[in-house]
């Protein structure tokens, strides 16, 4: 008689965990990325029937009986960058120090992150997220593991050292003619008359500021009859202070910016040797460089080295005061102009890329995460630069996580430990910016289950007090 009180004893246990556990499962069911848990019944009761009991059952034993599901929950959208979600088994790896430390790290499917004060990729409770540590020049990752931060802002400044010009003179143009006793035609850059063409390019000193070199092209030979070139000179003008003078040999020999001009006392501007008498720069007497096509194919560069199409310009800032204060160059520019890819055939007149390595300076405006796990600070500039790349994990026995809180866990000699990589390999997964994986929970299954562990628990307590009526039956008969 005394083991129906065992029975009813393990039954109200085992229901009261079930229902514990079924109540977990629905408050947790806002929890990003809890994953909800089931408890096992036929283990419980099997556990509480002792083996020298000769199948009766015991009062003991009927916690830790649990299974966790790490199915996926769906997806919702969220408009932070640092919002993540994993479309794999992997998982993030969260530490509690600024050094990787294993034996202090947690793993959790919860992507919600943001940066601290000090820029470091921090979640709501303050854990640093792990990952792949960013080379020195923040173009790609190392293998080095550490806290993921933002990169560093603001980014400084790039001089121009290379540049690339690849455009399609439109062989069509007629040629420009050549005023006589000249040996190429006068170009006058307020008369369009005197140049086919034009073209820019924006290049950067040593902290950032930005310079224009516009390029105009005359065509002086159309290439008719026996003769297949066609002939184009280039002046070339920096800032719209001065004309970059002949190039030979590859190179244009250092040339200094000019200071400002003097004004007479008819407040007229005076001439000298940089400008003329109505304050424009003087164009020299030849032009900075000519492409040389054939049958619209450019085959030679005059100015550059033989069999090169590339081009050595040296700039010296003014000696004295700036022609223009706000134009200023703070030190020496020499860059390398490479003409490589320019043609000249009947289509009009296109700019098809104007390339150049150098940028100012640019403050960061955004993070990005791409689905290798990549993270990218975006600067003002245009330019971006790689500040990391995320560190996913893994498990054998993801049954065997400890629970930490109801969306983190930490791995134990059940779990095995970790094995680590990143996004887009093996079976990590690809990771999602600005989505956040909801709880697995299944709300409509875990009330159900509510339900019938109450009335399981109303029978269990009715059996036991059937017990009891018998018991005090008993007593009575011996009166």
């Amino acid at each position: 008689m005394s083991s129906g009180f065992s029975i009813g004893l393990a039954g109200l246990r085992a229901n009261s965990t079930a229902i514990e556990i079924a109540s977990k499962n629905i408050a947790s069911s806002s929890v990003v990325g809890f994953k909800s848990t089931e408890y096992l019944f036929a283990e419980a009761l099997s556990s509480s029937i002792g083996p020298s009991q000769g199948g009766r059952f015991t009062s003991g034993g009927a916690s830790g009986l649990t299974k966790r599901s790490y199915a996926a929950g769906s997806t919702r959208y969220s408009a932070s960058p640092l919002d993540m979600s994993i479309n794999g088994d992997g998982m993030f790896s969260i530490g509690m120090f600024k050094d990787y430390q294993p034996g202090r790290t947690f793993y959790t499917r919860n992507g919600q992150f943001l940066a601290d004060r000090e820029g470091y990729i921090v979640n709501a409770n303050g854990l640093y997220l792990m990952g792949y540590q960013p080379n020195s020049d923040y173009t790609s990752v190392t293998n080095v593991i550490a806290p993921m931060k933002e990169p560093p802002s603001p980014m400084a400044a790039k001089t121009t050292t290379a540049a690339t010009m690849q455009i399609n003179l439109d062989a069509r143009t007629p040629i420009i003619s050549v005023p006589e006793g000249t040996d190429s035609p006068l170009i006058n850059i307020t008369d369009p008359n005197t140049f086919s063409h034009t073209s820019f390019l924006t290049i950067y000193d040593v902290v950032g500021k930005q310079h224009t070199v516009s390029f105009y092209f005359q065509k002086v030979d159309s290439g008719e009859g026996d003769d297949p070139t066609t002939t184009y000179n280039i002046f070339a003008m920096i800032d719209g202070q001065k004309y970059i003078p002949p190039a030979g040999d590859g190179k244009v020999e250092a040339f200094t910016m000019p200071g400002p001009q003097e004004i007479g006392t008819d407040n007229k501007p005076v001439e000298n040797e940089e400008f003329d008498s109505a304050g424009r720069p003087k164009v020299p007497s030849s032009p900075f460089a000519k492409l040389v096509f054939d049958r619209g194919v450019l085959t030679k560069v005059e100015g550059a080295s033989e069999g090169s199409s590339k081009i050595t310009i040296a700039i010296n800032p003014p000696a004295s005061k700036p022609y223009d204060p706000a134009l200023t160059l703070e030190d020496k520019l020499e860059f390398n102009l490479d003409f490589a890819g320019c043609s000249c055939f009947a289509s009009s007149f296109e700019t098809k890329s104007i390339i150049q390595d150098g940028y100012g300076a640019g403050s960061l405006t955004a993070l990005t995460v791409d689905e290798k796990g990549m993270l990218r600070g975006q600067f003002s500039n245009g330019k971006n630069l790689v500040a990391g790349q995320l560190m996913l994990a893994t498990f054998r026995g993801l049954g065997g996580l400890s629970e930490v809180s109801p969306n983190t866990f930490q791995s134990t000699d059940a779990s095995g430990d970790p094995i680590l990589g990143t996004a887009s390999t093996g079976s990590f997964g690809t990771v999602r910016s600005q989505s956040l994986e909801e709880a697995n929970t299944d709300m409509a299954q875990e009330l159900v289950r509510l339900m019938v562990q109450q009335r399981n628990y109303q029978a269990n307590a009715q059996s036991i007090r059937a017990q009891d009526e018998l018991i005090t039956t008993t007593i009575q008969l011996s009166r």
